[in-house]
């Protein structure tokens, strides 16, 4: 059965979501919504939207993915560049942030993350977060009250 998604909202008009039903491999700039249904996804570009990996799939994220990663169980998502915005895990779920990697945002994690690059910001859950090799938790910076990471 075919699933329905909804279209997202881009100036003004209403823009159906890239659906990727065997692998692929994303390069230059996309703006949108994108599901992986089926095989694995190669983020060699940018995506600017949300990124929902469902059961079964892997994405590698060799560019930068800008917006919401929500990752389902049984799902994989090795990250060779730069996150920049909340990812979601959810427990079967896996996130391998690489050496190169980056992590710049919340982490919602009921499912288990393998840190060898750098994460950077709040995080919450009951999953498990291995540091391995040179991975590291980025401490953030306070002036004037305000907490932020500088990159």
């Amino acid at each position: 059965m075919e699933h329905q998604y909804n279209y997202d909202q881009i100036d003004g008009k209403a823009v159906p979501p890239l659906v990727i039903k065997s692998d692929f491999v994303l390069v230059g700039l996309h703006i949108g919504t994108v599901y992986v249904e089926f095989g694995t996804l190669q983020l060699n570009g940018v995506l600017q939207g949300t990124l929902d990996v469902l059961p079964g799939t892997k994405v590698v994220i060799n560019g930068e993915q800008q917006g919401t990663v929500s990752i389902s169980p049984g799902a994989v998502v090795i990250v060779n560049g730069k996150i920049n915005g909340t990812v979601s895990i959810e427990s079967g779920g896996n996130l391998l942030i690489e050496e190169t990697g980056k992590l710049a945002g919340t982490l919602s994690n009921e499912g288990l993350v393998f840190l060898r690059g750098v994460f950077g910001g709040a995080s919450s859950g009951n999953g498990q977060l291995r540091i391995e090799g040179n991975g590291f938790i980025k401490t953030p910076v306070t002036r004037n009250g305000i907490q932020y990471y500088e990159w």
